[in-house]
C-alpha cells in the first residue's frame, strides 16, 4: 500500500467504530513506529495474532482469572476490547506488530499491574511500559504522562509520582509482557501470571467497584 492509501484507510477506520482496533496499525505504518531491535526480535509469537474476544464468555470465567478480571475492568470503565479487524493487510500488520500488540493488551496490563483507569493509574501503566524498555518513544510517553498529571489531576500529583516510580520498577523487573499471548491465559489466575512474569507490587487498584 502507498502512504496515501494507508492514510485513506486510517480515515475510514476512524469513522467506523467497528474498526477502532485498526487505527494503531495505520498510525504506526505512517509514523514507522518500531520497538527496539531486541524487542522486535521477540514479537514473533504475536505478529498477526488477532484472537476474537468473547466478553460474555470471559464474564463466566472464575473471578480472579485474567479473562474475568479483564472483562470486569472493561465493564467498570465503559471500555471495549481493542481488536484489529480482518481489513488490515497481513504484511502491514506484521510490520507494525509492536504498536498493534500494545494497543491490544493495554487494558490487560492494567489488570496485571493493578493500576486503575484514573490518571495516576494511567501514569503507572505507562511507567511500567517505560521500565520494560519497548522503545525510546514509549519511555518518553511515560514521562509525558507523568508531566500531564500537573493538568489532569493536580490534586493527586503525589499519587501520580508514586505510581510512576512503582510502575517503572515493576516494568524493569518483569519479563517482556508484550511478547506474551495473554489471550491464551484468560483462564489462568492473575496472581499466577504475575508470579510467572515477575510482576511484583500490584495492588489491584483496578477493581474500582470495591469487590477486591
Amino acid at each position: 500500500m502507498t502512504r496515501w492509501e494507508v492514510f485513506q484507510e486510517l480515515r475510514a477506520a476512524m469513522r467506523d467504530p467497528a474498526r477502532i482496533g485498526d487505527i494503531p496499525a495505520y498510525k504506526s505504518e505512517l509514523g514507522r513506529t518500531r520497538a527496539r531491535p531486541e524487542v522486535e526480535a521477540q514479537l514473533g509469537p504475536v505478529r498477526g495474532y488477532r484472537p476474537a474476544i468473547d466478553l460474555e464468555a470471559l464474564a463466566r470465567l472464575e473471578p480472579g482469572t485474567l479473562g474475568h478480571e479483564y472483562q470486569r475492568f472493561l465493564a467498570i470503565n465503559g471500555l471495549t476490547p481493542i481488536v484489529m479487524s480482518e481489513r488490515v493487510d497481513p504484511e502491514l500488520a506484521a510490520r507494525n506488530a509492536f504498536v498493534i500488540r500494545y494497543g491490544t493488551i493495554h487494558d490487560m496490563v492494567h489488570v496485571l499491574t493493578g493500576f486503575d483507569a484514573s490518571w495516576p493509574g494511567e501514569v503507572g501503566v505507562w511507567a511500567f511500559v517505560g521500565g520494560q524498555r519497548y522503545s525510546r518513544g514509549f519511555q518518553i510517553t511515560a514521562v509525558v504522562a507523568l508531566l500531564a498529571a500537573l493538568f489532569r489531576c493536580p490534586l493527586r500529583l503525589g499519587e501520580a509520582w508514586r505510581s510512576f516510580r512503582r510502575g517503572w520498577a515493576m516494568g524493569e523487573a518483569a519479563e517482556l509482557v508484550i511478547s506474551q499471548r495473554l489471550e491464551e491465559q484468560f483462564e489462568v489466575p492473575v496472581a499466577e501470571i504475575r508470579v510467572r512474569l515477575g510482576i511484583v507490587g500490584a495492588r489491584d487498584e483496578y477493581a474500582l467497584d470495591g469487590s477486591k
